[in-house]
C-alpha cells in the first residue's frame, strides 16, 4: 500500500517502523530534528505542515491507500484528514486528544468523512476502568459473543499453586494458561514452567469454567479505588465507575477541578489535596485501597504516587505513562500496570490495519495480542494442533466451531471454517498471517 503518516512523534515513528517493512510509506513532519530521526527508516520524509495542501501533494496523498494523522495537534490532524480525503486518499485515520471532538474512545465512520478517530485519553481511561471492574482480575475480555473468556489473574503469595508446574495444576478441561507476565517479561508457558508468586497469568477458557479457577489463584476482591488526577483520563474513569458498587475516591490538587467534578459525579467522593504529601495520603486512607490509579499530567508524579500508596499498603497501582519507554521501568520498580496513551493509539491503528481474514480482538500488556483467525486453507483442514508449527511465542488457545467453543489439546484436529483464538506477540503476527493465508 501507499501510506502517508502525518507526525513523526512516538506514535508516528513506531507506525512508520512497522509499516515500512511491507508498504510504501511517506512521513510528513514539521520538526527538523524528528525528520532527521525518522530518516533512519525506509521511508520518504517530508518536512512541512501536514495541513498544507502543497505538502500533502508532495507526499502523493492522492494515491494514498491510507492516511494517518497523528501529530501533536488535534486541529492539524482534523484539517489534514479532511484535506487528504478531498485529494483522494482512500482511508483516513486521525488522532485527537481533546474529548470535546469525540464522546467515546473510538469512533468509526465519522459523518465528516474520517474512517476512524481515536481519542487516546478516553481509550486509556476505558482500558483502566475495565482492569478493575472484574473482581480478582487485572483484565477481563469476553470473546466471540461470550462463548469464551480471557482473564488476567495475579498469583498471590498465599495461592496453593505457587511453586507448582503447569502440568501439576488441576485445571478444568476447558481452561488453558496461555501466557505468564513475570518481572516485565512475557513467557509462553510449557508443562514444566513453575508458577511464582506475583506472576500474572493470562487464562483462556469457556465462560462457565473460568469462574472455577479464580479461587485457586488467590484473587483479590476490588472494593476500594482511589483515583489521583481529575483531568480527562481520571474524570472519565470516575464517570465509568460512578454507577458501580465500588467505593471510589478522586483526588486532585486544583480546587476548581474538584468543584466541577463534585457537581457531575453522584457516588464518587471528590477530595482536594496534594497526592505527593505522605501525611495527606495517610489521612485519606490511600494505603487501604485495593487499587490506586495515578493519572496526573506528570509521569514522575504518577510513579511517586503509585509507590507511596503501595508503601502504605495499597494492593495494586495503575499509572498513566506518557513516555512509552517508561512503561517497563514503572512495572519493574513496583507499579502493577503502566499504560501509555500513545501506545493505545498505536495498538488501535494496528488492530484496524489487519488486512487478511484475521481480527485482532484483544491487547495484552501492549506486548501480545489475541487474534481470531478463520481457517480457509484446505491444506490445514484435518491437521492436529501439535502438527501446526506456530512461532515460538504463539499458542492456539481456543477453537470456535459453530456455536461451540473448544479448548484444544495437541491431538485436536482443525477444520475448514474454524475460527482459531491465537495468543501471540505483535512481532509474530506476520508469521501467523503467512501460515493461515
Amino acid at each position: 500500500m501507499h501510506i502517508v503518516i502525518a507526525g513523526a512523534g512516538e506514535v508516528g515513528y513506531n507506525l512508520a517502523k512497522v509499516l515500512c517493512e511491507n508498504h510504501n510509506v511517506f512521513v510528513i513532519e514539521k520538526n527538523e530534528d524528528k525528520v532527521d530521526n525518522i530518516q533512519n527508516l525506509n521511508v520518504e520524509a517530508i518536512q512541512g505542515n501536514a495541513a498544507n495542501v502543497k505538502v500533502l501533494k508532495r507526499a502523493n496523498v492522492d494515491k494514498a491507500d491510507l492516511f494517518l494523522a497523528v501529530t501533536g495537534s488535534d486541529e492539524v490532524n482534523l484539517l489534514a484528514g479532511i484535506a487528504a480525503r478531498k485529494l483522494g486518499a482512500k482511508k483516513i485515520i486521525v488522532r485527537v486528544g481533546n474529548p470535546e471532538y469525540v464522546d467515546k474512545p473510538i469512533v468509526k465512520d465519522h459523518p465528516i468523512g474520517y474512517d476512524l478517530i481515536i481519542c487516546p485519553q478516553l481509550a486509556l481511561a476505558n482500558e483502566i476502568a475495565n482492569l478493575i471492574m472484574i473482581p480478582g482480575a487485572i483484565e477481563f475480555i469476553s470473546l466471540s459473543g461470550g462463548k469464551a473468556d480471557m482473564v488476567e489473574i495475579v498469583v498471590s503469595e498465599e495461592s496453593p499453586i505457587v511453586g507448582k508446574k503447569i502440568s501439576e495444576l488441576n485445571l478444568p478441561r476447558n481452561v488453558i494458561i496461555t501466557a505468564i507476565y513475570r518481572d516485565g517479561d512475557l513467557i509462553v508457558p510449557k508443562g514444566d514452567t513453575i508458577i511464582k508468586a506475583g506472576d500474572v497469568l493470562t487464562i483462556f477458557g469457556r465462560s462457565e469454567d473460568i469462574a472455577k479457577v479464580k479461587k485457586m489463584f488467590g484473587s483479590i476482591l476490588v472494593k476500594n479505588v482511589v483515583i489521583f488526577g481529575g483531568g480527562t483520563i481520571g474524570s472519565y474513569i470516575a464517570r465509568i465507575l460512578d454507577n458501580s458498587r465500588l467505593n471510589v475516591k478522586l483526588i486532585d490538587s486544583d480546587m476548581k477541578v474538584c468543584e466541577r467534578l463534585s457537581e457531575i459525579l453522584r457516588h464518587v467522593k471528590v477530595v482536594f489535596g496534594d497526592a505527593t504529601d505522605l501525611d495527606f495520603l495517610m489521612e485519606e486512607d490511600a494505603g487501604k485501597a485495593d487499587v490506586v490509579i495515578a493519572t496526573t499530567e506528570s509521569d514522575e508524579k504518577n510513579l511517586l504516587i503509585s509507590l507511596l500508596s503501595k508503601s502504605l499498603g495499597a494492593k495494586k497501582a495503575i499509572a498513566k505513562v506518557e513516555k512509552g519507554s517508561y512503561v517497563k521501568l514503572f512495572e519493574r520498580v513496583g507499579v502493577d500496570y503502566a499504560l501509555s496513551p500513545r501506545r493505545v493509539t498505536f495498538i488501535e491503528v494496528m488492530k484496524y490495519l489487519k488486512l487478511v481474514d484475521i481480527r485482532t480482538i484483544a491487547d495484552i500488556r501492549h506486548e501480545a495480542t489475541v487474534l481470531e483467525v478463520t481457517v480457509k486453507n484446505r491444506e490445514l483442514s484435518g491437521k492436529r494442533i501439535a502438527d501446526i508449527r506456530l512461532p515460538k511465542r504463539s499458542i492456539i488457545g481456543g477453537i470456535l466451531r459453530g456455536d461451540e467453543c473448544i479448548i484444544p489439546r495437541g491431538d485436536t484436529e482443525i477444520r475448514l471454517g474454524d475460527r482459531l483464538l491465537i495468543f501471540t506477540t505483535w512481532d509474530e503476527i506476520d508469521e501467523i498471517e503467512e501460515i493461515f493465508e
